[in-house]
């Protein structure tokens, strides 16, 4: 791994296939402190291989993008104030 610290995502199909992995019902979270050596480049390639498959490939997206009636409602009288001010300005510059 690049930093001692460094984390990846596997996604299961569930806890309880989970919980085998540590002979308990079933499992939320797992956390691996230790590595045995010879088993380092097995878990160095299901590393890169979680990485790739859903780490990379998660895409954040908050929002909707819509407003609600009273912000658009807010936002349109706000344009109208600046609209009147600049026409007041553009009439201003003209005399």
């Amino acid at each position: 791994m690049p930093h001692e610290y460094s984390k990846f995502l596997i996604i299961l199909q569930g806890k309880s296939r989970l919980g085998t992995l540590v002979h308990k019902k079933n499992c939320a979270v797992l956390c691996l402190t230790a590595v045995k050596p010879e088993d380092t480049d097995k878990l160095k390639s299901l590393t890169e291989n979680f990485v790739a498959q859903f780490n990379d490939r998660v895409e954040r997206k908050w929002g909707g993008g819509t407003m609600g009636l009273k912000t658009v409602a807010k936002l349109e009288k706000r344009r109208k104030q600046v609209e009147a001010e600049e026409a007041k300005k553009l009439e201003a510059t003209r005399k």
